[in-house]
């Protein structure tokens, strides 16, 4: 007699309430770590019950571990799975326990895109709500570390492009120095040729001169000739 009632009751629910059953059968397929079969539950069971926690949760879950695990298809990405935890996060009727895992995942699901900053932000998060929380604890240290050897590696680039930048500043500058200074020595040359030309100039001028003296003096040579007749 009991066993028919409950009987009764299983059928009643599970056709007044087919998302429950559903979210059932995912949490079984889930468990056997078929989490694309098990997605596909969760999503039918949303289908029946859009506000349905569990499976709203359970299919989160369901969706990055199919990610992780390599089971995906094309039209699914890290993005999206993103978004479905997102989206139960914000919920504000969670308790803390369960927005703590909530960010838990959606840490590991961050982590998972390289997207180290958030996913480290998310595990700070879920430990403030829950710090006894070992799994999200060891995901902090873990992304911790990282973030810190990315940093420390962009810190010494910026450094060394500092350095490389003032180096060719330095480089430029001796450069024009070379460049002012053949300037300035070519123009030197310059003048000093044009001295030359103008001291060669008067020369010539001078010459001329005593030539035309000549020109224009002849009878003192020829008085000098006449005295020597006498």
């Amino acid at each position: 007699m009991v066993v028919a009632l409950q009987f009764a009751v299983n059928s009643l629910s599970a056709q007044y309430y087919p998302e429950r059953r559903m979210v059932r059968e995912g949490n079984e397929l889930f468990e056997g770590r078929n989490y694309r079969s098990s997605l596909d539950r969760y999503t039918s069971a949303l289908a029946a019950d859009s506000a349905n926690y569990a499976a709203l949760y359970n299919r989160a879950n369901a969706y990055y571990h199919t990610l992780a695990n390599g089971m995906a298809d094309s039209t699914m990405s890290y993005e999206i799975s993103n978004q479905h935890f997102e989206r139960i996060a914000n919920d504000e009727l969670l308790s803390e326990q369960q927005r703590a895992e909530v960010l838990r995942n959606l840490g590991q699901s961050l982590f998972g895109q390289e997207r180290y900053e958030a996913a480290l932000n998310s595990f700070r998060q879920s430990l403030l709500l829950n710090p006894d929380d070992q799994e999200c604890r060891y995901d902090y240290i873990l992304t911790k570390r990282i973030v810190d050897q990315k940093r420390a590696m962009e810190n010494q680039q910026q450094e060394q492009q500092q350095n490389d930048e003032q180096e060719n500043s330095g480089d430029n500058q001796g450069e024009g120095e070379d460049q002012q200074q053949q300037n300035d020595e070519q123009s030197d040359q310059e003048d000093n040729g044009n001295d030359q030309s103008d001291s060669n100039g008067d020369d010539q001028s001078e010459e001329g001169d005593e030539e035309e003296d000549e020109e224009e003096n002849p009878e003192s040579e020829s008085d000098g000739d006449e005295e020597g007749d006498d």
